[in-house]
């Protein structure tokens, strides 16, 4: 999609369009999905915190100046959903472990099957430092671009490319050192 259309859908949306706003929820309801998804474990309650970020969106679209800025608009109120969900149940959780599940998705995935191949790389990963980590995560895993991770991270573009780079270098001397 052009920056022309996703400026044109959000402009219906901000005038109260509730297709427009469909068209909003198929592009992004998979991708956000899956991030709740690697961050939670658990269907349900992904489903729930896809469906209530949604709402905010709708409610606070009118805050949205900027078509560029939507995209990591949208991942920060997602992100912050999920941050309210474990608010929520810290009386049962451990703080550390909240931290762990929202910087470290690797637990979710690797329930699932995957190859050796990807094990790989996720034990490699978990080595790095956690910025490192982040911007992999979401550069990769969650298919951000630069400017959206930047502003997630409230870091420059140029430092994103730089930690993803050190990230990436980092990974491979990793893989061929230790055949993890």
């Amino acid at each position: 999609m052009t920056e022309e259309e996703l400026k044109s859908i959000l402009q219906a949306c901000q005038k109260g369009d509730k297709a427009a706003f469909g068209r909003l929820y198929d592009l992004y309801s998979e991708r956000l999905y899956k991030f709740i998804y690697l961050r939670v474990g658990h269907k349900e309650i992904a489903e729930d915190i896809l469906a209530d970020s949604f709402v905010k969106v709708w409610t606070k679209i009118s805050q949205v100046n900027s078509s560029k800025a939507f995209s990591s608009w949208i991942f920060q109120i997602t992100k912050n959903n999920i941050i309210d969900y474990y608010r929520i149940r810290k009386s049962t959780i451990a703080i550390e472990e909240v931290e762990q599940t929202l910087e470290d998705a690797s637990n979710p995935i690797e329930e699932t099957e995957l190859r050796l191949d990807q094990k790989r790389i996720l034990v490699a990963l978990s080595t790095l430092p956690r910025d490192q980590q982040q911007v992999i995560r979401y550069k990769f895993f969650e298919d951000l671009t630069n400017p959206e991770i930047a502003l997630i991270m409230n870091k420059t573009e140029g430092a994103i490319r730089v930690i993803q780079h050190r990230a990436i270098v980092r990974l491979q001397e990793i893989l061929r050192q230790k055949k993890v």
